[in-house]
């Protein structure tokens, strides 16, 4: 049986750290590191939902991208809960104890791995045939197709490739291009210019994860449509690619897959 520290150091191996953002929260954030592993869980986001059905498959490490916690808020606009009072908070540290739950949380080293993690995984489950890299940063690359395509059959491949059937479309659905970006997760919600760098790369249309109004419309204005999925769905094809992987790499330890978007709840 392993130790969690044990498969961490091996995960490690394959997603250093060290290629993350400094300032990221990566590594153990929750529960003994030493704890011997009777089954290991790759999920996007731990809730309540997630963490059950972790329990129900008997594993008691998990491997998470996303934060555990709602940060506590204090605003002038609203008077809610304190900071030991927000209600999912307490009842995922609630079923994390109860079950003696290891969490190890993988991000920004899972988005800058190329083929295996998060950007290359997301433009791959669209099922197109052929794009090539046309630019690349760090955590985004501009595709281009091997012929014209309409946007709207763009966005069934995104639909259909990411199991994901309420996308929308804003601008010219109708436009045909030869290149897109695919912006995965939070960046087409908090990376304000990320969609010009891409542009400058030469992109022609935007996918993007979470969305946010403001920075579709800086899109619209620079003739780019947007193409507008779900942060869940843009990631869940690595976090897939992630169990696989190490189920091969512990080939005697049980590893699972959990669904954890918001749509495991309706699963």
């Amino acid at each position: 049986m392993y130790k969690a520290s044990e498969i961490a150091k091996a995960f490690e191996e394959i997603a250093p750290k060290e290629t993350g953002l400094a300032n990221d929260e990566l590594g153990f954030v929750y529960g003994n590191p030493e704890i011997e592993v009777t089954g290991l869980a790759c999920l996007w986001n731990i809730h309540t939902e997630s963490i059950n059905s972790c329990i129900k498959k008997n594993t008691n490490m998990i491997i998470c991208h996303e934060g555990i916690w709602l940060p506590e808020q204090t605003s002038s606009w609203y008077q809610g809960p304190g900071k030991q009072d927000i209600y999912s908070n307490y009842r995922r540290k609630e079923l994390l104890d109860q079950y003696r739950i290891v969490v190890y949380r993988s991000h920004s080293n899972w988005d800058a791995l190329e083929k295996n993690g998060v950007p290359d995984q997301a433009i791959l489950a669209l099922g197109i045939e052929g794009p090539r890299p046309k630019a690349r940063q760090k955590f985004f690359s501009v595709q281009e197709l091997p012929q014209e395509m309409l946007v709207d059959e763009l966005g069934e491949h995104v639909k259909n490739g990411l199991k994901f059937r309420s996308c929308r479309i804003f601008g010219d659905d109708k436009k045909r291009i030869r290149s897109f970006a695919f912006l995965i997760g939070g960046f087409g919600e908090n990376q304000l210019h990320m969609p010009q760098a891409a542009r400058d790369m030469g992109a022609e249309a935007i996918i993007i994860g979470e969305m946010s109004e403001f920075i579709v419309i800086a899109c619209l204005e620079m003739g780019m449509p947007v193409i507008e999925s779900l942060h869940s769905a843009s990631e869940i094809p690595a976090i897939k690619r992630q169990a696989a992987m190490l189920s091969q790499k512990f080939p005697d330890l049980p590893v699972h897959y959990i669904p954890s978007g918001a749509m495991a709840f309706s699963q």
